[in-house]
């Protein structure tokens, strides 16, 4: 399934890209996330419990950050596995400055199996669709949290 969106922040483009790479500013906004533990440079363990339809689990995940291009994009990898199936992400998010604002655009594909796929492929992709859009506004949240506390 294909997953794409903009989120507009009223951050410099430097701000966006700290936050993006920041662990803990990852482990607020990722949705579910209990832990997040840095195993290598850009590349993380997390332990996320979440809710799929009717399908509830605890996933071990991966995340990793790759073709850094700073501070304009990178590729984002997720792969989370549980007892009720897997999930795999990867996107390539992007930072434009303009108007003293900065747009994250994301645009990326999510596979899943196991019995989470057997949700069905349209509320599937409708669920998705909505955590990575929670993902990108708690994030900007984070960022606006930050500036206020500077």
């Amino acid at each position: 399934m294909d997953i794409q969106g903009e989120v507009v922040v009223d951050a410099s483009q430097e701000e966006v890209w700290r936050a993006l790479n920041d662990p803990e500013v990852l482990q607020k906004a990722t949705p579910g996330c209990k832990s997040l533990t840095e195993v290598e440079p850009d590349g993380y363990k997390a332990e996320i419990t979440l809710g799929i339809a009717a399908v509830r689990g605890e996933y071990e995940s991966e995340l990793k950050i790759l073709e850094k291009s700073p501070p304009n994009q990178y590729r984002l990898i997720i792969n989370a596995e549980s007892s009720m199936g897997f999930v795999q992400g990867d996107a390539l998010v992007t930072l434009r400055y303009q108007d003293d604002k900065t747009y994250i655009q994301y645009n990326g594909t999510a596979q899943a199996g196991g019995l989470i796929a057997s949700v069905g492929q349209r509320i599937l992709s409708g669920i998705a669709k909505l955590i990575v859009k929670d993902f990108f506004k708690k994030i900007v949240k984070e960022i606006n949290a930050a500036k206020i506390d500077s």
